[in-house]
């Protein structure tokens, strides 16, 4: 029986460069796998996972501090499958099971995505090798991000599954009318992966219902079977945190255009691996080889094609990201699908001749991009805030592997939470911060005295958070885990994801002692604006936003969070609290 991702063997030349071609493609995917494992590392931002996810088996909800409810996890699905893995592996493992699932992913991603170009050049009867697969391979982010302890591993399985899905079904004989159901599914499930993959998914959804055979009713089912999953997480997510978006796409003004910036980001991933050099030597690969692909095969292509422009001007639009090149993997992965594997020339022949010259031209810039292309900023570049963050946290953390919190632990986290929880212990009643570089003897921090208890106040949220564990209460000034902080208004465009600190007035004036609105405290804001913005928080919309994230979760609550969430979301307080107290007051 021939497998159904390969072109019938004809001969038995066919069935030896089948293994040839197989021998390839498990050595690209191998390849992933060593990458990814040698630069394996986690972020901070993976910590903000964790600490949900200790939430989540504790019995508190999907919560980075409860019982105020915000969504700091930016992926629902990837936040399930650390969950549970947490919870079927032995100890607290949930970080190396985040740099095992993100290798894993990014392999499964890879070989799909080349089973899938070979599905798609499967009429050209020639065998296929590694093109695209090769480009992810040599560059350096490619490899970083293969695990970080985020989501992109999985973003690479979905993407190159998908495209796997598509163009088997594409090929299958003979059509199958309303099928397949679990195609149609998968690819719904883009927005649990990350949000801004609805538009991915929106795209590919609507080509497979147009090109799908059989009657309209029947693909239309196929639209709700993948529609099922989103739409329900989308209600919860109204219900429960009261908006239509994550909390950190609001804190991170994600509407906001800011297409200079994105710019930047976009060109600090082309420029420095010279990535026109392998895209121009794709179209000229598929030119030259003109594999005789019917019009509906031609046509996913386009479709794919599509998607990635319209992604990545998503992505340019709204500033990028502070991480060199992360936001922008999915659409390079997703544009490499198509060519992740082409088909070998034939020889002799002046067109199939160059088109081997660009497969070797290829090769060379892929050795070239692997060791020697970088940026030009060795980790952070000051005037635009990227970072090479995996460069940054190696160094921070003084090891070449930090995975653990025990690994990244060494700057001082540990100890400084440590006291922080001792204080927490003897019951004090304190506001205290993160100083910016924790040593072992540190001494903690007191920015003022609190309303009760202790609060950490701390700008690496995911670190601080699991460090403190969960029966403190830990703010992040970033507004990422804050429903306060998240809504304030956005001052000029700084450092993409780093531009809302907490105002003083408002952190003192939500978790600060009563006399703080009444007494001058040296080092303190003035007692006026504490007052303020103390009345601001406690009127109007913005007490409505509170109660919609702390109030206990009655069906009456879910309801009203649900018919409020647009105009919440929307919500912005303003920076001074004078003008805070004008306005909801």
């Amino acid at each position: 029986m021939t497998e159904p991702d390969a072109p019938p063997p004809t001969s038995s030349r066919t069935g030896r460069t089948g293994v040839a071609e197989r021998v390839l493609i498990a050595a690209v995917v191998l390849g992933v796998v060593v990458a990814g494992w040698l630069a394996r590392w986690t972020a901070d931002d993976a910590f903000i996972n964790y600490r949900v996810v200790e939430n989540l088996l504790a019995g508190n909800g999907p919560v980075f501090t409860a019982p105020v409810r915000t969504e700091v996890a930016t992926s629902p699905a990837w936040l399930l499958l650390l969950t549970g893995a947490e919870a079927l592996l032995p100890g607290n493992s949930v970080a190396w099971a985040s740099v095992v699932l993100g290798i894993a992913g990014t392999a499964t991603g890879v070989l799909f995505a080349m089973l899938g170009a070979r599905r798609l050049f499967g009429t050209a009867g020639r065998p296929v090798v590694p093109f695209g697969a090769v480009v992810l391979l040599a560059l350096p982010p490619f490899a970083d991000f293969t695990t970080s302890g985020l989501e992109t591993g999985m973003s690479f399985a979905w993407l190159g599954v998908s495209f796997w899905g598509l163009a088997r079904e594409l090929r299958r004989e003979p059509a199958r009318a309303g099928r397949p159901v679990w195609l149609y599914v998968l690819i719904g499930l883009g927005p649990l992966v990350r949000p801004d993959f609805a538009l991915i998914a929106g795209l590919l959804l609507l080509w497979l219902t147009v090109v799908a055979p059989g009657a309209w009713w029947r693909r239309l089912l196929g639209l709700v079977a993948a529609g099922a999953l989103p739409l329900a997480y989308q209600l919860f997510r109204m219900g429960y945190y009261g908006l239509l978006i994550p909390n950190t796409a609001v804190a991170k003004e994600s509407g906001r255009p800011l297409w200079g910036r994105g710019t930047d980001y976009l060109l600090d991933l082309v420029v420095p691996y010279a990535l026109y050099v392998p895209a121009v030597l794709a179209v000229a690969v598929v030119a030259l080889l003109r594999p005789p692909l019917p019009r509906r095969e031609w046509s996913l292509v386009a479709v794919v094609v599509a998607a990635v422009v319209v992604h990545t001007l998503y992505v340019v639009r709204v500033g990028g990201d502070f991480m060199h090149a992360r936001l922008l993997l999915p659409s390079l992965f997703l544009v490499l699908c198509p060519v992740a594997a082409v088909p070998l020339p034939r020889m002799p022949g002046a067109r199939n001749s160059l088109a081997a010259v660009a497969l070797v031209a290829t090769a060379t810039w892929a050795l070239v991009a692997a060791t020697s292309f970088r940026t030009d900023y060795e980790i952070r570049d000051t005037a635009s805030g990227l970072a090479d963050e995996r460069a940054h946290y190696v160094q921070r953390a003084g090891v070449p592997h930090p995975v653990t919190l025990e690994d990244h632990g060494r700057a001082g986290v540990l100890a400084y939470s440590a006291r922080v929880e001792e204080l927490h212990e003897r019951g004090a009643d304190v506001i205290v911060g993160q100083v910016a570089e924790a040593r072992p003897g540190t001494r903690v921090e007191v920015i003022a005295p609190s309303d009760g208890g202790v609060v950490f106040a701390v700008g690496n949220a995911g670190f601080y958070g699991v460090a403190a564990g969960l029966d403190l209460v830990v703010i992040d000034v970033l507004g990422l885990a804050d429903p306060v902080n998240s809504h304030l208004e956005a001052g000029p465009p700084l450092r993409a994801g780093h531009e809302k600190r907490y105002a003083d007035w408002y952190l003192l004036a939500r978790y600060g002692a009563d006399d703080l609105a009444v007494q001058r405290q040296e080092g303190q804001p003035a007692p006026e604006r504490v007052a303020a913005a103390r009345a601001a928080l406690s009127c109007g919309e913005v007490a409505e936003l509170i109660s919609a994230t702390s109030d206990p979760l009655t069906w009456n609550r879910f309801w009203n969070n649900v018919r409020g969430s647009a105009h919440r979301t929307s919500l912005r307080i303003p920076l001074d609290p004078f003008e805070a107290e004008r306005t909801f007051c």
